[in-house]
């Protein structure tokens, strides 16, 4: 836990988020679906949270002028809210609408993080491969993966976590990624959380 502390809110949100269910045999629809999702999840990531560095007042103006709305309304969002209540963050949970929580976008302060939270069925690889593409092009950053795991949330699905860590002058950023082994119903998270240099 103590590896996550900058970015305590993603496994907050994974917690939050409730059980994935385990992996079924899936048709070419739900397949296209799955790579379809990985893509905006990734898509939100890059406008929402890398291109505003994870500042706060950024992602939540970002959110309100492409008419997310609060979280408040939807079962996960409210989870996701109590979770940092009982942790002492503040900040912004938003859902794409009232009864839409297939995306969820996080946004805390001090310390500052900028988390994508999708809870469909999601291309696992994929959605790993475009963190690492965004990673990898991020401008101005020196950027050097983490070592790579996996972990079992609820028994049920296997999850893997990629971090990378950027550097930019005295500021890091640890990027982190979560999502199933394969093409999996399951907590997809991408996440940015902000170590401010001293």
């Amino acid at each position: 836990m103590k590896a996550l502390r900058t970015g305590a809110v993603l496994l907050l949100a994974a917690c939050a988020a409730g059980g994935v269910l385990a992996s079924e045999p899936i048709s070419v629809q739900q397949f296209a679906a799955a790579r379809v999702h990985a893509q905006d999840l990734a898509d939100l990531f890059l406008e929402a949270c890398l291109q505003s560095r994870a500042d706060p007042q950024t992602t939540v103006a970002w959110a309100r002028s492409r008419g997310f709305v609060p979280g408040i309304g939807t079962r996960s969002g409210r989870e996701v809210i109590e979770a940092m209540k009982q942790r002492g963050e503040t900040g912004h949970v938003f859902a794409r609408g009232p009864n839409d929580e297939s995306v969820l976008l996080i946004a805390t302060a001090n310390p500052s993080n900028c988390v994508v939270m999708g809870l469909s069925r999601v291309d696992g690889p994929r959605l790993r491969g475009r963190m690492e593409a965004l990673a990898g092009g991020w401008s101005g950053m020196t950027i050097t993966p983490e070592p790579v795991y996996s972990m079992d949330y609820d028994e049920d699905v296997p999850h893997r976590i990629l971090r990378y860590t950027g550097v930019s002058g005295p500021d890091r950023y640890r990027l982190t990624v979560v999502s199933p082994l394969g093409i999996a119903r399951g907590t997809a998270i991408m996440g940015i959380s902000v170590e401010p240099g001293r």
